[in-house]
C-alpha cells in the first residue's frame, strides 16, 4: 500500500522533491550511451536488426506513453514509479546476462528494448506530477523551478561523469594501462569489457528502485476504489478532450513542439554534423560533456527567465535562439560550428524546463501524469514525423543529383544533400513559427496570461 500523509508537512515535499531529482539522474544515467550503438553490434546484431530494435523500442513508448500516465493519475504515481525502476533492472539484467554468441541474443535484445520502452513509458509524467502535487499539498508550488534548476546541474555533472565513464570502461585500452601501473598483468579484451558500462547502469537501476520505494504518495483525491482495466483509456480519452478546451494548455504544449523538432533532429544527427566541420570522432564525447557543463551554468539564468519574464518574452527568446543555433549549423563552420551545436542543445534543456514550469501551474492534480504524457507523445510523434521527413528530404536531394560532384576527391564525402536539408531548417522553422503564430492569434482569445510574469502562477487550474 502507498504510504500517505495528510496534510504533507513542508519538510516531506521537499524530501520527495529530492527524491525526484536523484530518480530522474538513476533512471537517465545510461553510461552506455556513448558506445550505445557499437555496444549493440558487439552483442552480434546487424545494422537492419539494430534498427528494428529501435524501432520496437519507440512504438513501444507511444503505445503506453500516455495510458501509463493515465494509470499513474487513477492509481497513485509511486507504483508506476516502483514498477519503472524495476522494469530497468529487467532491462539491463537481460544485457548483461545473455551469453553471447547464441540464439538468445536477438531474442534477449527485443525483450529488453521493449521493457525499456515500458520502464520510459510508465516514468513518463509520473514522478514529475508526484513532485510537483507534493509541494503544492504542501504550499511550496513556487519552488518548483528551483526543483527544476538543481535537476538541470546535477544532472549536468552526472552525464559529464557518464559519458567518460562509459567511453572507458567499454575500451580495454585504459583498464589495461591502469591495471599495468598498479602491478597487474593487462589481460583484457573487448569480450571482457564491453559490458560493463551496462553493469555500471544497472548499479543505476538498483539506486532507482531504493529512490522510489522511499517515496511517499501525497494525499489523493480521488476515488479510492480499484479502477477497472478500460479506466486509464477511459482517463485519456477524457483528459485530450480536456487539453483540447484548453488553448493556454495547448499553446504550451504546441510551443515546446514546435522548438524541440528541429533541435532534436539536429542533435540526432550530429556526428554527421561534426565529421563535416572537422571534429575528430573521439571528440564527440568531449563535446557531449561540454554541452553538459554549459548546461550546468545555464540552469540559474534559465530558472530567472521562468519565474521574472513572461510566457510571451520566454518564447521569443527560444525562437531567437532556436534560430541563431540552427543557422549557426547550417554554415558549418569548421571547428568553431560544434558552439551552434552546444547552443541547441542548451536551447533544447530550456524547452523542457519552461513546458515542465508552464503546464504544472495550468493543471490540476487529477489529471496531472496524464498531460505531462500527453506532452511527452506530442514531443515524440512530432520528432518522428521530423526525422521522416528529414530522411526524405535527404533522399529527394540525393535522387536528382545534388549528391554528384562530391564523388572521385578522395576525401570523406561532402553530402551536399545532407547541407541542403539541414540549411533549410532555419526557413522551415520561420514558416512553422509564422504559422504557430496565425493560430496562436485565432484560438487564444485572452492573451493576458501570456504576458504575465512567471507564466500562470497567479492563475487556479481550470476545472476538472
Amino acid at each position: 500500500m502507498d504510504r500517505t500523509e495528510s496534510p504533507p508537512a513542508a519538510g516531506v515535499a521537499r524530501r520527495n522533491a529530492t527524491l525526484f531529482v536523484a530518480f530522474r539522474i538513476l533512471f537517465n544515467v545510461r553510461f552506455y550511451y556513448p558506445v550505445f550503438m557499437v555496444m549493440f553490434l558487439d552483442f552480434g546484431v546487424t545494422l537492419e536488426q539494430f534498427g528494428i530494435l529501435n524501432a520496437v523500442w519507440a512504438a513501444a513508448i507511444v503505445l503506453l506513453e500516455v495510458p501509463s500516465g493515465a494509470l499513474a493519475d487513477l492509481v497513485g504515481r509511486r507504483r508506476l514509479l516502483v514498477a519503472s525502476a524495476g522494469l530497468m533492472v529487467v532491462e539491463m539484467l537481460l544485457l548483461c546476462l545473455v551469453p553471447v554468441p547464441s540464439a538468445w541474443v536477438f531474442p534477449a535484445l527485443l525483450c529488453n528494448r521493449l521493457v525499456s520502452g515500458a520502464a520510459e513509458a510508465f516514468a513518463s509524467g509520473a514522478d514529475e506530477a508526484l513532485a510537483y502535487d507534493s509541494l503544492a499539498a504542501a504550499g511550496l508550488a513556487r519552488e518548483w523551478p528551483q526543483v527544476l534548476e538543481r535537476l538541470m546541474q546535477a544532472g549536468a555533472v552526472v552525464t559529464i561523469i557518464c559519458m567518460i565513464a562509459g567511453s572507458l570502461l567499454y575500451d580495454p585500452r585504459p583498464l589495461n594501462a591502469l591495471a599495468g601501473v598498479v602491478g597487474l598483468q593487462p589481460a583484457l579484451t573487448s569480450a571482457d569489457t564491453f559490458r560493463l558500462p551496462v553493469w555500471c547502469t544497472l548499479g543505476s537501476a538498483l539506486g532507482a528502485v531504493g529512490v522510489t520505494l522511499a517515496m511517499r504518495e501525497p494525499v489523493r483525491h480521488a476515488a479510492a476504489s480499484t479502477p477497472g482495466l478500460l479506466a486509464p483509456f477511459r482517463q485519456t480519452i477524457a483528459t485530450g478532450a480536456w487539453i483540447l478546451g484548453q488553448p493556454l494548455v495547448l499553446v504550451v504544449i504546441a510551443a515546446g513542439v514546435l522548438c524541440d523538432q528541429p533541435i532534436r533532429q539536429l542533435l540526432v544527427v550530429s556526428s554527421e554534423t561534426y565529421r563535416l566541420i572537422d571534429i575528430p570522432a573521439p571528440a564527440f564525447g568531449l563535446v557531449g560533456a561540454g554541452s553538459a557543463a554549459l548546461g550546468l551554468l545555464a540552469a540559474g539564468p534559465i530558472r530567472r527567465l521562468a519565474m521574472r519574464a513572461s510566457p510571451w518574452r520566454n518564447f521569443q527568446v527560444l525562437v531567437a535562439i532556436t534560430l541563431l543555433g540552427l543557422v549557426g549549423t547550417a554554415c558549418f563552420v569548421p571547428w568553431w560550428g560544434v558552439i551552434f551545436a552546444m547552443l541547441l542543445s542548451i536551447t533544447m534543456r530550456m524547452v523542457v524546463f519552461l513546458q515542465s514550469h508552464y503546464l504544472n501551474q495550468l493543471v490540476g492534480s487529477d489529471r496531472r501524469a496524464t498531460v505531462l504524457s500527453f506532452r511527452g507523445l506530442a514531443v515524440n510523434v512530432s520528432y518522428g514525423l521530423m526525422s521522416l521527413a528529414f530522411a526524405a528530404a535527404v533522399a529527394g536531394a540525393e535522387a536528382i543529383g545534388l549528391a554528384g560532384g562530391a564523388a572521385t576527391t578522395g576525401v570523406a564525402e561532402e553530402m551536399p544533400a545532407f547541407r541542403l536539408v539541414v540549411g533549410l531548417l532555419p526557413a522551415y522553422f520561420l514558416a512553422v513559427v509564422g504559422l504557430f503564430l496565425a493560430w496562436v492569434a485565432r484560438t487564444v482569445h485572452d492573451r493576458e496570461p501570456l504576458g504575465r510574469p512567471d507564466g500562470f502562477a497567479d492563475d487556479t487550474p481550470p476545472p476538472a
